[in-house]
Parts: C-alpha cells; structure tokens; sequence
C-alpha cells in the first residue's frame, strides 16, 4: 500500500497538464452591452409588439415574415448585431432599393418611436437577437 500512494500521486500530476489542454465547447457567454437592461428590453418587447409595430413585419417572435427580415437567428442582413447596429437600423429604418424582403422599414417603427423607446426596443431585439447563442449546443 505504500508503494501506491506515489505512484496515484505521480499520475495525478502527470494528468493535470492534459485536462488544462481539454478545451471547453460551450457557447462562450455573451456580455450585455450596458443599455440592454432587464426594464428595457421588457419595454422594448412591449413595443415591438405594441406602438411600434414591429411584430407585424418581422414576426411575433422575431422569427421573419415575407415583409420583414428575421431577427432572432443571429444572422444579419444589413449590419452588424451589435447593439448600436441595432440601434441605428431602428433609428434609420432600412430604405426599399437595399431591402430584402421589397419592403422598407420605416425610420423609427410604423409609429415614430422617442430616443429612449428607440432604445428600448433595440435592447429587445438585440437580446432576441442574440439568444440563438446562449442555447445549448447539442450533439
């Protein structure tokens, strides 16, 4: 029994380096920029689906239409998923001659958002937009 001690010990250091080569297949974790908040992006769901009428275009979950493109499988059309990408797509709108789908988003939402409901409503889509990631990966 003496001789086995040194012996577990020696094959435990000798594995150590091997599971530090192991590389971890997870999806890494995505950081939230700053102005994605729990609040806003609960008013920005309210108003993808509301006043802003976003929904209506890209479907109720964000899942496209033949009029707007979709915005919950991490693929983007006309821009980066950043959050201020989002953003300036909302704030600007996407006119008709680089469209995907032969239909304008119109500047703001079908009803002119404020600044902060802008915002809101780019904190939703981004995290919509970006929950493809945080799924498990199956094998």
């Amino acid at each position: 029994m003496r001789h086995t001690l040194p012996l577990s010990a020696l094959l435990l250091l000798c594995a150590l380096p091997l599971a530090a080569q192991v590389q971890d297949t997870t999806p890494p974790r995505i950081k939230r920029p700053t102005p994605v908040t729990d609040s806003a992006v609960m008013r920005g769901r309210e108003l993808f689906h509301g006043a802003g009428n976003c929904a209506a275009c890209h479907g109720v979950e964000g899942v496209g239409t033949d009029s707007g493109a979709p915005l919950a499988q991490g693929v983007w059309l006309h821009g980066e998923d950043s959050y201020e990408g989002i953003l300036s797509r909302v704030v600007h709108g996407i006119p008709m001659a680089v469209s995907t789908r032969g239909t304008p988003m119109p500047m703001r939402g079908w009803n002119t958002l404020s600044d902060r409901e802008v915002r809101d409503v780019a904190a939703y889509v981004w995290v919509i937009s970006h929950a493809w990631q945080r799924r498990p990966v199956r094998q």
